[in-house]
């Protein structure tokens, strides 16, 4: 084919046959910069389609903040909340009083009376139990044989306090290391004295019939954190035993310790209270 009638049909077919046009064009609204939307109307058989051009990653800055911060420390949560916290900024905290689960969230972008928030900004502390009281809890009422337990007390004595007339670390070592002394010996009695405690009396020499005592300690205090990173607080614990044909094991039992991890999370939850210095901090949560 001549190339001038080429062209010439293909002029003709470009002016006879239905072309795309643009029908709208919606630039950025106010105060939102980098969006443009443009509408198209195409030829029949096709559709109507709607082109999004987001231009926010060309902006100097993205149009508005999207973060979801987690800590780990009470110290870091505040600072990061006091620096971003607008009028619009609450904070969530979800405290369970059965199973004492315990958690804040921090909206910085939250809904207002008047306007609707993205609530795409949040900062999160989920407080972490201390390893004291990890410890202590993991083995409350488990029994251990005595040299097991003679171990579990040596290995944890700084957390021992002598309160109220209750035995110091150092007594509670003692009996320790007479846990060990009297492994392999078989019990005779076991007396509970009326100035508290229980005294425990050993065969020494089966065959000469002699016997040996110690006493045994019926209460302990120790002064643990509840929560990483906060204050100490008093827990006193019974110590019991069990005997198995002359053989001993012993546990104990931490006296409500409910009660002092209930007290421990209301002081954390007030004092974060305090530090987010005019934040509103509401019980609850807001999905």
């Amino acid at each position: 084919m001549d190339p001038v009638n080429q062209k010439n049909m293909a002029e003709t077919l470009a002016e006879v046959l239905p072309r795309a046009s643009i029908i709208g064009v919606v630039e950025s609204p106010a105060g939102v910069a980098g969006m443009h939307i443009a509408h198209y109307a195409l030829p029949k058989g096709t559709e109507l389609k709607e082109v999004k051009t987001d231009l926010e990653a060309l902006l100097p800055n993205p149009r508005r903040t999207k973060a979801k911060a987690e800590f780990a420390t009470v110290d870091s949560f505040l600072d990061y909340v006091k620096r971003h916290a607008d009028e619009r900024t609450v904070t969530w905290c979800d405290f369970n009083p059965q199973t004492f689960a315990l958690n804040f969230t921090a909206v910085i972008d939250e809904h207002t009376k008047t306007a609707a928030g993205w609530r795409s900004h949040t900062a999160r502390l989920v407080p972490d139990m201390s390893a004291e009281w990890k410890s202590w809890k993991g083995m409350d009422t488990k029994p251990l044989a005595q040299v097991a337990f003679a171990e579990w007390i040596e290995a944890h004595e700084d957390d021992i306090t002598a309160a109220n007339g209750l035995p110091s670390s150092l007594q509670m070592h003692e009996m320790a290391t007479n846990f060990v002394m009297n492994e392999e010996r078989i019990l005779k009695s076991a007396v509970r004295l009326q100035s508290g405690g229980v005294n425990l009396t050993y065969i020494a020499d089966p065959d000469k019939g002699t016997t040996e005592a110690m006493k045994l300690f019926e209460k302990f205090a120790i002064g643990i954190p509840v929560f990483h990173g906060c204050p100490p607080w008093s827990i006193t614990a019974r110590l019991k035993y069990r005997n198995n044909s002359g053989k001993l094991s012993f546990f104990y039992e931490l006296i409500r310790a409910d009660r002092v991890h209930d007290a421990a999370a209301k002081e954390l939850i007030q004092k974060i209270r305090e530090g987010l210095g005019g934040v509103p901090l509401l019980m609850g949560s807001c999905a």
